[in-house]
């Protein structure tokens, strides 16, 4: 009775983060024509870091769940929320993010668009029971693995240069620090784990 609950809320979880993330996607198909990239933060940037934040630690309660300590530790998962989380650390700008320069960059909509369509696919396929058969190299594994997260390496990878091109005043000499360690290995860690990805699929 408790695994089946347990069994539903995950299902829950994941139908309801892919529908909020197409709803991300949405949100910006419908602004940035309209307002194009100087305004786009003023009605994007309060959804993705909620979504963002909430959805990186609710998936990483059940990483904890259903694979305990040790299994958590090595699921390549919880590197992709802490990345995530960290990214909302790093770009909240709970009070100005209007103002933000780093944000009015094309590398803010690509970063945008590639995380709704890639996370919208990652929650999906974890909604239904999958058979021993399945064939996981299908046209969209393909489109989210050699086009969307590339992209979303790169776009990701320009907000932390441009964060520290225009610095702000919610970062402090630790989080200047830390941001300066986080681009000397970003790609180094980021090409390990999306070479152990693809030989694994």
């Amino acid at each position: 009775m408790v695994w089946k609950l347990t069994a539903k809320l995950y299902q829950y979880y994941q139908l309801t983060t892919s529908f909020l993330y197409v709803a991300l996607l949405s949100r910006w198909i419908i602004i940035f024509p309209l307002v194009g990239m100087k305004f786009l933060p003023g009605g994007l940037h309060e959804f993705l870091m909620y979504l963002l934040f909430f959805s990186s630690v609710i998936e990483i309660i059940w990483l904890f769940v259903f694979r305990g300590i040790k299994g958590a530790f090595r699921s390549r998962t919880l590197l992709k929320d802490l990345n995530f989380l960290y990214f909302v650390l790093i770009f909240h700008f709970y009070d100005d993010y209007e103002h933000a320069l780093v944000l009015k960059n094309m590398s803010y909509s690509l970063f945008i668009v590639s995380v709704s369509l890639s996370q919208t696919y990652c929650h999906a396929i974890q909604i239904f029971k999958r058979s021993p058969n399945y064939k996981r190299k299908t046209l969209l594994w393909k489109l989210d693995t050699f086009i969307l997260m590339p992209v979303l390496y790169c776009s990701e990878f320009s907000l932390f240069l441009l964060n520290q091109r225009f610095p702000n005043f919610h970062t402090t000499k630790e989080l200047d620090q830390l941001n300066k360690f986080i681009l000397v290995i970003y790609f180094p860690l980021a090409l390990s784990c999306y070479r152990k990805y693809i030989a694994r699929s």
